[in-house]
């Protein structure tokens, strides 16, 4: 696929929403905030000193990508394959990390102030970031269920033993 340059916000989605295909295109600062990408495949893609604060990558493979500079502030990025690409100088402060691949990854002079990760392995970085994300607490989906049972269990068993007194 060719470079192409120069494109704007509304024909990146388009771009996507037909191939979501990216791979290889200089989208070097686009202003991108609050994008969803999912299922994205953009292997090789220029997104230096690109706006992706608030935006949510998920299920994306990112090989190789340029985040260089890059504004991902407050972004959640899950299940997405990051391996090779260069996040040097960009603004991870409050983004939320899970199941991320960052397999010989840059991430020299990367701000991460207040973010959290969960099932990233850092040290196979390349360049690990100087502050290394707290870990990002995840609620099993069964404990809410579980939470719940358990509450009417007790209502129960005090609504029987209430009657059994009377």
């Amino acid at each position: 696929m060719e470079t192409e340059s120069n494109l704007n916000r509304a024909e990146v989605e388009a771009t996507y929403k037909q191939k979501r295909d990216l791979s290889e295109l200089n989208l070097s600062t686009l202003d991108l905030s609050g994008i969803r990408l999912l299922g994205l495949n953009a292997e090789a893609v220029d997104l230096s000193q690109a706006n992706l604060s608030q935006a949510i990558v998920a299920g994306a493979n990112l090989e190789g990508a340029n985040l260089s500079d890059a504004q991902l502030n407050e972004a959640w990025i899950a299940g997405a394959n990051l391996e090779k690409a260069d996040l040097s100088g960009a603004d991870l402060s409050g983004s939320r990390w899970l199941g991320v691949n960052v397999s010989n990854a840059d991430f020299s002079g990367a701000n991460t102030a207040g973010a959290q990760a969960s099932a990233v392995s850092w040290s196979s970085a390349k360049v690990p970031p100087e502050e290394i994300p707290a870990s990002l607490v995840v609620i099993p989906p069964w404990l809410p269920a579980m939470v719940l049972g358990l509450v009417a269990i007790i209502i129960f068993l005090l609504i029987r033993k209430r009657r059994a007194a009377a």
